[in-house]
């Protein structure tokens, strides 16, 4: 992650939270929250852009959250759309609306 995005810890303000299953490579059904959190301005860049935070669950060996960045709030959000489209279009049997494992 780039130094001038904020270092995000959480999402505080998410706009869209959602459990999703999906089977790995080898048949196994995971389930993965997925959250988008409201697009900001990124502090003190000159250009105006936003990031918009995301999270999603096991997509790598980190739970770490990526800041999205677009020329506006809604690009930004459509970056972020764009990257939980991507990951789940590599893997098979995905399903929103999941119940989340107790």
């Amino acid at each position: 992650m780039s130094a001038w995005l904020p270092q995000l810890t959480s999402i505080d303000d998410p706009v869209a939270d959602d459990f999703w299953s999906y089977e790995n490579d080898d048949g196994v059904q995971h389930i993965a929250r997925v959250t988008i959190g409201r697009p900001a301005p990124i502090p003190g860049d000159p250009n105006g852009d936003w990031y918009c935070p995301l999270r999603i669950e096991h997509r790598s060996t980190k739970s770490e959250i990526l800041c999205m960045v677009g020329v506006g709030p809604v690009d930004a959000m459509i970056n972020a759309a764009r990257v939980v489209s991507e990951h789940f279009h590599e893997l098979r049997k995905v399903s929103p609306r999941a119940r989340p494992i107790s």
